[in-house]
């Protein structure tokens, strides 16, 4: 490999490196505890997909050029060279994750590989070797930002659509704003009608002041692993709610969409925003025990089990709310085991569901959540994001599952009483 392409990675390395990274690079025993609480090392049995291993990649090349040992023996102490054998494995290995940060908990040191891994895509993206389709689909958000201009008559006018089809299906109408300077909520949807259409009801319904971002929430600059190019593409809703004075940013029902806005958007920013930012099942579940809208308590009378998506779940600690969402519309119930911070991640996350090359390690990979999903007995799954939805609907096809599929949001829609209820699909 050229010097200058060499040069590059390390400082790329360099740029990442903080106390925290090198903590994690430092003490790592490689006892492999980590092997049995990764999904994909479960279903396949490949080293590469070890979370000591992907990790491991990153402390050869930190040893070999920020340690005096690794330096100067290098032999001895593991350093290694990025070669173009390196480079191979570490693209297998960093963009096959799906950052569920599960390994961190079974972890006796809690590293969170997560962060070697955003290290990892760093290395790449500066070597040339970062995921095409998912910067190709960075650069088309990137694109449309830079050229509003040219998409706002199609933009609104596709809501207005919308707006259309939601009167069609409920009989009444049901407004969806658009540019409304001075509402309490901007709420930031995916493309598509599927996760607006619920939401304008729920909204409705509550006599909430609210208004539509012109943006999506989806961010692959952050599955990319390019945190400038994440920041940008935060940037069109948050000083869209900079512009329109909101009180607060409600991000739908895609897991890593509210964790870039809730948990990264300010330290990228290096400011603090004039808003709050909320996941809409917070805001769903405040409605509801507030008394704004009213559910049928027996509205769903299959049985529903949750999935807790790793972005809003363990890496967002929204538990409870989705929980007390669905009891309150489905009295019967039923968990996965095991829930929460351990549960297991469906293998759709960090954004492989758009890289055709991991298709069949992801599918492999979704045998835990099979599983569970299994025990439960139920036949309706609430999932509150886009990317586990489209996984489980492969699985839900390969194994033959007989789940209904729905946002948890499109439950509530279905579950309302009053004015406003009404199918929201």
């Amino acid at each position: 490999m050229e010097k200058q392409t060499i040069d590059t990675i390390v400082g790329t390395l360099d740029k990442r490196m903080n106390r925290q990274l090198q903590q994690y690079l430092d003490i790592c025993a490689r006892c492999s505890i980590c092997k049995d609480s990764c999904h994909q090392y479960v279903a396949t049995g490949d080293l590469k997909y070890l979370p000591a291993r992907r990790s491991e990649l990153i402390r050869q090349i930190y040893r070999k050029y920020f340690t005096k040992a690794g330096e100067f023996v290098p032999a001895l102490y593991e350093a290694r060279d990025p070669d173009e054998n390196l480079l191979d494995e570490l693209y297998d290995s960093a963009y096959a994750c799906t950052g569920c940060r599960r390994c961190m908990y079974y972890c006796p040191f809690s590293i969170d590989n997560a962060w070697v891994v955003a290290a990892a895509k760093g290395i790449l993206i500066a070597a040339g070797r970062g995921n095409e389709m998912v910067s190709q689909l960075t650069d088309a958000a990137l694109f449309k930002a830079d050229n509003m201009e040219m998409f706002n008559d199609i933009i609104v006018s596709g809501f207005a659509d919308v707006e259309k089809e939601l009167e069609e299906e409920t009989g009444r109408h049901i407004p969806i704003p658009v540019d409304v300077a001075g509402a309490d909520i901007l709420y930031v949807a995916l493309a598509g009608s599927h996760s607006i259409k619920p939401a304008a009801m729920i909204f409705d319904a509550a006599g909430a002041n609210w208004t539509l971002s012109k943006f999506e929430a989806a961010n692959y600059g952050f599955f990319l692993g390019d945190p400038a190019k994440a920041k940008l593409i935060a940037d069109r809703f948050m000083n869209e709610a900079k512009a329109l004075g909101v009180k607060e940013v409600v991000i739908t029902e895609c897991g890593h969409a509210y964790r870039v806005a809730e948990m990264f958007y300010e330290a990228w920013a290096k400011e603090k925003m004039p808003f709050k930012v909320r996941h809409i099942l917070e805001v769903i579940d405040e409605y509801i025990k507030d008394g704004r809208i009213t559910v049928d308590p027996r509205a769903i009378k299959e049985r529903v089990t949750y999935h807790d998506p790793c972005q809003i779940g363990r890496n967002g600690g929204i538990y409870e709310q989705p929980r007390d969402i669905v009891k309150a519309i489905a009295p019967d119930f039923a968990d996965m085991t095991p829930n929460r911070e351990t549960q297991w991640c469906c293998g759709g996350g960090g954004g492989i569901v758009a890289m055709e090359e991991f298709n069949d390690v992801r599918i492999k990979s979704g045998g835990k959540k099979v599983e569970q999903i299994k025990a439960t007995g139920a036949t309706v799954l609430a999932c509150p994001c886009e990317n586990c939805r489209l996984q489980i609907a492969e699985l839900n096809d390969v194994h033959d599952l007989g789940l209904r599929i729905v946002p948890v949001m499109e439950l509530v829609a279905e579950a309302m009483v009053g004015p406003s209820a009404g199918p929201a699909a």
